[in-house]
């Protein structure tokens, strides 16, 4: 077995990667010049900001993609209220008083941290790479007490999992200009460059002043087997390892030679890097929609399904452009003699006819146009519809595109109904994006955070685990709150009949259940404890205040009754 720490390792690791990758990196170029272009630049070495998009002419799908990661931004990952919440899943034990304000202050203070950090920033250019390629990714940056997402761009990552289908390597590359690569890894040493971790070549463009060329740099993070939990923390006992180096030429013959001197120009150069740091954290996360076998990257989403339908569309729109430019300047034909005269296709120009031209029948189109205008439209209409239904943007936009034509009722009913659509693609964000995304901060803020008051002594030693309450999330678990709703109605209606029913009901189970499927803040219902001991005093307030009133009424009696004794003539008076 390969040393773990070598560059030839990194390497293999990287190429094994990148095998993998290219089974679908076709599809990822067919799927992004269509969706989005500007995110293919690194497959097509693409120069950066040049035009990607001229061959897209029908846009709808720009429009439900747009759709569709605003809707996710703001159901999935909202930056405008919570969207998780800490718990041990216990509900009892996280329901105690002390310890749901603890979990409460934890889940503030990991929502702070992400809200100070560019995470919803980056989570936008997620959805786009995830509604497209099924994949999305982001390596995390930890600097001081602050966290930096960096959403890598398709087809400069490769990943492998383990045999539970989590990635547990990343290799990515990127380009620096000599300058910036310099400037990015190097070291000063009594004022000058330190050149111990960079190759020869670098060394001399630099010197040279070549700053504006382009090096090729590559990035391997891995699992640390040597990890030793019992020994202190240190850059060579950490969990995950990073190391950067740059990228030699011909990487596949050298390792089928088994050599790494090939790659460099000076044989010293060849376990160089760039940068070795570690990590306790695993610094990736690679989100992706379902997959089977244990994939590495997303088998299916609304662009793959929708590619045909787009493609489609764009052709129609071209072939209807064509057809209407041809019924406003369709070709001519006509007598051989008018070849020389001067016709036009102004509006109000004459084309003077010689008697043997008229008699020829004159000017006529070469085609007689049909285009179907209102077929036409009905086909792309359906198309659209479908496009729409696979960006799930027909839900995502339900309001605006139904303005009060429901009643309030229908349109809850409707939305909870569509809502519900969503939830096999959510699950598989749950698992791989949302899950790493809450642990990975969970752990910097614990980690990081000084004013974070220690937890409860029932939570000491538990794990937490995040509790999604986005609305995707009560759309799904609030599910049956129609049918509560909707039996609620009937008690109401029925007790105005027979009060009785109302005995039947549990209210307080009710608000239990609300509290539960809303995700309702910690505070807004009582504890039942206090609830119960509130009962109980009412009960004997209401109990010593009927014994008082019996009471009065007594002594007003016996009152009475020394009056008239008194006063046996009082009712004759």
């Amino acid at each position: 077995m390969q040393d773990q720490s070598s560059k030839s390792f990194c390497e293999f690791l990287r190429l094994e990667a990148k095998r993998k990758f290219d089974q679908v990196r076709s599809t990822w170029v067919d799927i992004g010049q269509w969706v989005l272009p500007h995110r293919t630049k690194w497959m097509l070495s693409q120069v950066q900001g040049e035009r990607k998009n001229y061959h897209i002419v029908d846009h709808t799908h720009t429009l439900a993609l747009r759709s569709y990661v605003a809707g996710f931004l703001e159901g999935n990952t909202s930056a405008s209220r919570p969207w998780f919440r800490m718990g041990t899943g216990n509900s009892e034990l996280d329901s105690m008083p002390k310890n749901h304000e603890w979990l409460d202050t934890f889940t503030r203070r990991v929502l702070k941290a992400l809200s100070t950090s560019n995470f919803y920033h980056a989570a936008g250019e997620f959805y786009y790479d995830y509604g497209t390629f099924n994949t999305g990714a982001h390596f995390i940056d930890e600097i001081d007490d602050q966290l930096f997402f960096h959403t890598l761009t398709p087809g400069s990552y490769y990943v492998v999992n383990d045999s539970f289908g989590e990635a547990v390597v990343l290799t990515r590359e990127f380009s620096l200009n000599v300058k910036a690569l310099v400037n990015k890894y190097g070291k000063k040493v009594n004022g000058h460059w330190d050149w111990s971790n960079f190759s020869n070549n670098v060394r001399k463009m630099y010197s040279d002043g070549n700053y504006s060329q382009m090096v090729d740099v590559a990035q391997v993070i891995i699992q640390n087997d040597k990890f030793d939990p019992e020994q202190p923390v240190a850059l060579l006992n950490q969990q995950w390892h990073s190391k950067t180096y740059e990228l030699g030429t011909n990487m596949e013959h050298v390792l089928a030679n088994g050599s790494m001197n090939a790659n460099f120009s000076d044989p010293n150069d060849k376990e160089k890097f760039l940068k070795i740091s570690g990590s306790s954290r695993k610094p990736f996360i690679i989100g992706k929609s379902s997959t089977s076998g244990n994939f590495e990257y997303g088998e299916k989403g609304p662009s793959l399904d929708a590619l045909g339908l787009i493609k489609s569309l764009n052709k129609k729109a071209i072939a209807k452009d064509e057809a209407l430019e041809i019924m406003l300047r369709p070709p001519m034909q006509g007598p051989a003699n008018l070849r020389k005269s001067y016709i036009s296709t102004a509006s109000n120009t004459y084309v003077p006819l010689d008697p043997s031209s008229a008699s020829q029948g004159g000017l006529k189109s070469i085609f007689e146009i049909n285009p179907a205008i209102g077929a036409l439209i009905q086909d792309v209409g359906d198309l659209r519809g479908q496009v729409d239904k696979l960006y799930y943007a027909d839900f995502l936009l339900f309001l605006s595109k139904n303005p009060k034509t429901r009643t309030a009722t229908e349109t809850d009913a409707i939305v909870n109904e569509q809502q519900l659509v969503i939830g096999p693609n959510l699950q598989s964000l749950n698992w791989t994006y949302n899950v790493p995304v809450v642990e990975f901060v969970m752990d910097f803020v614990l980690e990081n955070d000084a004013f974070l008051p220690p937890p409860p002594e029932e939570l000491a030693g538990r794990f937490l685990k995040p509790e999604f309450i986005s609305v995707f999330a009560q759309a799904q678990k609030a599910a049956d709150l129609p049918q509560i709703d909707r039996y609620m109605n009937m008690v109401a209606n029925v007790g105005q009949v027979d009060p009785r029913i109302f005995d039947k009901v549990n209210v307080d189970k009710l608000a239990d259940i609300y509290e539960d499927r809303l995700y309702l803040p910690a505070g807004l219902n009582e504890d039942q404890d206090k609830v119960d001991a509130k009962r109980q005093q009412a009960q004997a307030q209401a109990e010593r205040q009927q014994k008082l009133e019996a009471m009065t009424q007594v002594s007003g009696a016996a009152k009475n009754l020394g009056i008239k004794a008194n006063n046996p003539q009082g009712e004759q008076q």
